[in-house]
C-alpha cells in the first residue's frame, strides 16, 4: 500500500483523534509563541521582524482554517452530502480567484507559482464557486508542500471535448502507483508530514458532486487535477 491509512472503525477513533489534535496543535502553538514574541520590547522596536512575525501568524491562521474546513466539509461529504449550489462560472474568474488565494501559500512555502492560461480559461462551467476554488487551493497547497523544495507549482486548464480539465503540476514525484487510495478519508501518502488525510477526500467528493472525475500523473511531469463538464451555453 502506498499510503498510510487509519482504520476508521470504532476502536481506531482514538488514533484518528490524536492525529487531528496533533495537526491542530502545531499552528495554534506557533501562533501562541509568535504572539508572545510580539509583546517583547525587542520586537516592538524592530518593524521588519514584527512584519515577518505577523506574516507567520497569518499563515498559521490560514492553515488552521484549512484544517477546520477539511474536517467540516469532509464530514459532510461522508454523511449528509455537500451543499453544492451550481451556477454558471467563467473559468477565467475562477482561476483568477484561485491565484489570489494560493499565491501567499506558495510564497510562504518558497515555491514558484505559475498559471498557464489556455483556451479553456475562456469557457464556462456549471458548479459551486466556493467548493471548486477550495479544491484548487487544496491541490496547490499539496503541490507546494510535497513538490521539490524551491521548485515550481503550475495551475493549468485544458479543453477536452465536453469537459474542462483543471490540474496542478509540480516538480515532485506525484501520488504514486496506488494514488486512488489517497482519496479515502484519513489516508496519507508516505511523504506526508502535515494534514489529516482529508484534503483529497474532500476534493474527490466535490468533483463527483459536479459529475466529474479526478486525474493524475506520477513521475516526471506529475500533476493532480480533475475534469468537470463544460456549460452547454
Amino acid at each position: 500500500m502506498n499510503g498510510t491509512s487509519l482504520d476508521t472503525s470504532k476502536d481506531r477513533w482514538p488514533s484518528i483523534l490524536r492525529l487531528v489534535a496533533h495537526q491542530l496543535r502545531i499552528p495554534t502553538s506557533l501562533i501562541a509563541g509568535y504572539a508572545e514574541m510580539l509583546a517583547t520590547d525587542e520586537i516592538q522596536r524592530d518593524s521588519k521582524r514584527r512584519h515577518q512575525i505577523l506574516g507567520e501568524i497569518r499563515q498559521n491562521l490560514g492553515e488552521l482554517n484549512r484544517l477546520t474546513i477539511e474536517l467540516q466539509e469532509g464530514s459532510r461529504a461522508e454523511t449528509s452530502g455537500l451543499p453544492i449550489h451550481k451556477l454558471s462560472i467563467p473559468v477565467g474568474s475562477l482561476i483568477e480567484e484561485t491565484i489570489q488565494a494560493a499565491a501567499p501559500i506558495c510564497e510562504y512555502r518558497k515555491v514558484r507559482f505559475e498559471s498557464s492560461p489556455q483556451a479553456a480559461a475562456t469557457g464556462l462551467i456549471v458548479g459551486d464557486r466556493f467548493y471548486l476554488k477550495l479544491c484548487l487551493v487544496n491541490l496547490i497547497d499539496n503541490a507546494a508542500k510535497y513538490g521539490k523544495p524551491g521548485g515550481r507549482v503550475q495551475l493549468a486548464t485544458e479543453l477536452l471535448g465536453p469537459s474542462i480539465e483543471l490540474r496542478v503540476a509540480d516538480d515532485g514525484v506525484g501520488l504514486g502507483p496506488n494514488a486512488v487510495e489517497l482519496f479515502a478519508p484519513f489516508v496519507q501518502g508516505p511523504q506526508a508530514k502535515e494534514g489529516i488525510g482529508m484534503g483529497l477526500t474532500l476534493v474527490n467528493a466535490v468533483v463527483k458532486a459536479h459529475g466529474g472525475s479526478m486525474t493524475w500523473k506520477s513521475g516526471k511531469g506529475s500533476y493532480v487535477g480533475f475534469r468537470i463538464p463544460r456549460s452547454p451555453n
